[in-house]
């Protein structure tokens, strides 16, 4: 008998997708620990390498040492990774590091490639399989929520799980131990981010459309597993539903104030999350760039490094969707629906695009790629993929040494103000205060702007600076991820009307300016 078609297998046959296993064969366990220990290295490399950026920071404060709130009270008053929170909680307790903070994203990361394999090797099969394991290895997007502080590592670890627990359902019809999986496994994902809920809901019209239960055994199994999962995360779905703007997805609503600029959403939100699925945020325009007014000339500047990386997704992609057969719709089911409901809460103004928000889909894209790239003619196959490799081993070196594509060095300006600031003049530091006081061992008074508004005209910046600078005769200035606070450049320019500003020190995405006040005809500041 086929070990591939034994009653005590986690997944199903490898025909399950395609409906013909022929010629396909399971990942070899050689493979699979080459894979994870290629991706481990990656994951784990430079772990600490990148400052800490303001993200990260709501992590640490939610769970800090020192907070009058337990521990109890810290997990269920977060609503965005309460998951990753309870892991680290007692880390930070053992080291408060950047270290302890990082190393379970990088776990995650680590897991979630023989998980994967799982996965894929009974929905791809073979060659496609191998490429799709290999492509998450080197993957610069998984690489960096694998060494960020947040709970979108654990968000793909619990995306994969659910999908092993789905399919496990789907051969059988039936079982508790898997319907438990599910249930655990999709809470996790809510658990480790409020977007799992996307994921949740593709998996449930995947049951209807594609596996709907013909007996009350089937429909117990189905529901159990999804009856639990909604139960376990119910508290926090409670709470966010009275925070986040859901009046705002009824038909006639006003939208009100866009989160985040003019607008959440653009036609160009796709096609871009697409290619930072596969490069991550270091091939083509940094995030920097991507923020600068001038973005659309930085677009078209960097468009044939764009169109390049576009080719073997595309070919990847279109192939994939004509190679599965009549399953093709599950796996679309699971790609698609997070995507439109991603898009139409950034179109109805409740929550902002961000690639990361639909962090659940990424390895079904991935698979979806690589099985079509598989399949494509021997050569063009080979061509496509040895180009989608290379770009992305690129991506992977821009994302370690290249200081274009790097977080913000807070610390970098940090270290060279504690060197700098023997008087402890006042520091301004606009946006990224959090990080620079997590960092800051000094006793230099740090000015925030969490409670000014954004500066949108040269009047505002002058009205800023008469206020905040009022009585000080010196400041130093830490300028980082200004679009946040002052997108137009006006702080910079007012505040060298108001005296003389001088550039200092520099780092990745990070300037120190130090700034006097002009003197008085009769020497006085």
């Amino acid at each position: 008998m086929n070990k591939t078609s034994r009653t005590g297998s986690l997944v199903p046959p490898n025909d399950w997708a395609t409906g013909d296993g022929a010629g396909q064969v399971e990942l070899s366990s050689g493979f699979l620990v080459v894979a994870t220990l290629l991706g481990s290295v990656l994951r784990l490399y430079s772990l600490t390498g990148q400052s800490l950026w303001v993200d990260e920071l709501l992590t640490w404060q939610m769970i800090r040492p020192g907070i009058a709130a337990g521990f109890i009270e810290q997990i269920l008053d977060s609503i965005q990774g309460p998951l990753y929170l309870a892991v680290i909680w007692p880390l930070v307790r053992l080291q408060d590091s950047e270290l302890m903070l990082r190393l379970p994203a990088a776990i995650a990361g680590i897991v979630t490639i023989p998980l994967f394999g799982l996965v894929v090797s009974r929905l791809l099969g073979g060659r496609a399989a191998r490429l799709a394991v290999l492509l998450l290895a080197l993957n610069p997007f998984h690489v960096w929520y694998s060494q960020e502080s947040r709970g979108y590592s654990f968000l793909m670890m619990f995306a994969v799980l659910m999908a092993l627990a789905f399919l496990a359902l789907a051969r059988r019809k039936s079982g508790f131990g898997f319907a438990l999986l599910f249930a655990l496994a999709s809470a996790g994902a809510v658990w480790s981010n409020l977007g799992g809920i996307f994921l949740w809901l593709g998996m449930g019209l995947g049951v209807l459309l594609f596996h709907f239960p013909s007996s009350r055994r089937g429909w117990g199994s189905w529901g159990l597993a999804f009856g639990m999962g909604i139960l376990l995360v119910s508290p926090w779905l409670l709470k966010a539903a009275g925070i986040w703007a859901v009046d705002r997805a009824l038909p006639g609503s006003g939208l009100g104030e866009s989160l985040r600029g003019e607008t959440t959403f653009s036609p160009l939100a796709w096609p871009y999350t697409l290619q930072t699925f596969f490069y991550g945020y270091s091939l083509g325009p940094s995030l920097r760039e991507l923020h600068q007014p001038d973005r659309m000339a930085v677009l078209q500047n960097a468009w044939p490094v764009l169109l390049v990386g576009a080719v073997p997704i595309g070919l990847g992609l279109v192939a994939g969707l004509l190679r599965l057969g009549k399953r093709r719709g599950l796996l679309m089911v699971w790609i698609i629906v997070p995507m439109l409901i991603l898009t139409f809460l950034a179109l109805r103004n409740i929550k902002p695009w961000n690639p990361r928000y639909v962090a659940m889909v990424f390895p079904w894209v991935l698979a979806l790629t690589a099985h079509g790239l598989a399949g494509l003619p021997r050569r063009a196959g080979l061509a496509a993929t040895v180009l989608l490799i290379s770009l992305t081993l690129w991506s992977l070196g821009g994302y370690y040494w290249n200081a274009r594509y790097s977080k913000a060095d807070v610390r970098a300006a940090v270290a060279h103000l504690e060197e700098a600031n023997s008087g402890d003049d006042p520091i301004l530091v606009p946006v990224v205060t959090s990080v620079f006081k997590y960092y800051h061992q000094g006793t230099a008074e740090v000015i925030g702007t969490y409670e000014f508004p954004i500066i949108r005209s040269a009047t505002e910046a002058s009205e800023f600076c008469d206020l905040v600078l009022a009585d000080r005769t010196r400041c130093w200035l830490v300028l980082a991820r200004e679009w946040y606070f002052d997108p137009g450049g006006y702080l910079p320019m007012a505040m060298s009307r108001q005296g003389h500003l001088r550039l200092v020190s520099t780092a990745a995405g990070v300037q120190v300016y130090g700034w006097e006040k002009q003197s008085t005809g009769d020497g006085e500041p």
